[in-house]
């Protein structure tokens, strides 16, 4: 055993080989302790677990509860491979949803079968598949953090199955040609006009539109390359991130409708620079706030709703790259709607917009039944 004076500690081997490395926790008065495989590991262990000492910070290991271990995850090791917006969704889901049911569980305590009662319990409260899975994705990345820490063997969150019987959402219907055109005209000589011309034109997220800069675009070429997205920092506020959501980039070919809103667009915001004088923060966006900055999409989708409204179109923003991919999969293969919806794996196209427009169901439909008729002709 090597041991650290004035309590700093110890590295120890046991009997069956595995190294440990233990410290007193001064935030609970219990020795805390981890494990590894070799000696060189364990004492990197240990320093990580002091240093969470000195500053006062809980030292973690498998018997901490969850709602401590988990808070302090989200302080210290989640944001370190992800982006802010994601740990700040991480944080909420857990505090919401997972501490009340399951924060008092000690972390070496929790089985498979604790995951699946805390989801019945919510999928009593009559929450979507969607949340449910959304609260496991978020347990099951601080259990996967814990076990690379060698405070689990396995995460017990990954093997957990969702309830059968939950609140399915509501199918989505892709918005009909004449509902876009109608809104696109009631947008004519609104903010939103030019916003609305590049998600019916490309079929891109709001967020990358919102994160879109004069430096993407050659409007000569008719080309844009969508290298990012809005996000949010840990405090909610609106960020310009660093990448799209499934962190590649990719370049659209703008049409030429799209490309001249966009032109007279860099007129709006040269006056809108004017106006705003010493206030404007230049972050060189086609979209920005009366200030430069980036916009928040919550406060668009306020604006949009009595416009929409006034329009008779029954949808979102969301909804405008519904309608894109379903006219881009009736015309071209799925592969290359995939990748100019930016999607990370393909069937991702099929499953959330391989839905029919009403008018394609019709064609099918008569296609179906002329094949019969042909068919029946032929006995």
């Amino acid at each position: 055993m090597t041991m650290r004076a004035n309590g700093e500690g110890s590295v120890y081997q046991r009997g069956d080989g595995r190294w440990v490395a233990s410290v007193l926790d001064p935030q609970t008065g219990k020795r805390r302790s981890t494990y590894a495989s070799t000696e060189k590991a364990a004492r990197k262990a240990l320093s990580g677990m002091l240093t969470r000492k000195d500053s006062g910070r809980v030292a973690l290991d498998a018997g901490a509860t969850l709602a401590v271990y988990g808070r302090a995850w989200v302080a210290d090791r989640a944001g370190k491979r992800r982006r802010e917006s994601t740990v700040r969704e991480y944080g909420w889901r857990l505090e919401k949803y997972v501490y009340p049911v399951l924060g008092g569980r000690r972390l070496r305590e929790l089985t498979a079968l604790d995951v699946e009662d805390m989801l019945d319990t919510l999928a009593a409260r009559k929450l979507s598949e969607s949340t449910l899975r959304a609260v496991r994705n978020a347990l099951a990345a601080m259990l996967q953090d814990a076990v690379r820490a060698r405070h689990l063997a396995y995460n017990v969150a990954r093997s957990s199955q969702l309830p059968e019987d939950v609140k399915q959402p509501r199918p989505v219907v892709a918005p009909t040609d004449e509902q876009v055109a109608r809104l696109i005209r009631a947008a004519a000589e609104t903010e939103l006009a030019s916003l609305l011309a590049v998600l019916v034109g490309t079929g891109a997220r709001i967020g990358e539109a919102l994160g879109m800069t004069w430096a993407d675009l050659d409007l000569d070429a008719r080309t844009w390359k969508v290298a990012r997205t809005t996000t949010r920092d840990r405090n909610g506020s609106v960020a310009l991130g660093k990448r799209t959501k499934t962190g590649a980039s990719r370049e659209l070919v703008l049409v030429p409708e799209v490309v001249a809103s966009l032109r007279g667009q860099r007129a709006k915001v040269a006056e809108a620079q004017l106006r705003a004088g010493r206030l404007w923060v230049d972050y060189d966006l086609v979209v920005p706030s009366s200030v430069g900055t980036p916009q928040d999409a919550r406060n668009l989708r306020r604006d949009l709703r009595p416009l929409a409204a006034g329009a008779g179109f029954p949808g979102s923003f969301h909804s405008l790259r519904h309608f894109y991919a379903s006219v881009a999969l009736s015309a071209v293969p799925e592969a290359s709607v995939s990748k100019v919806l930016g999607h990370a794996k393909r069937s991702t196209t099929t499953d959330v917009y391989g839905h029919l427009r009403e008018s394609d169901a019709s064609t099918v439909a008569v296609a179906v039944s002329v094949a019969v008729k042909r068919g029946t002709a032929g006995l």
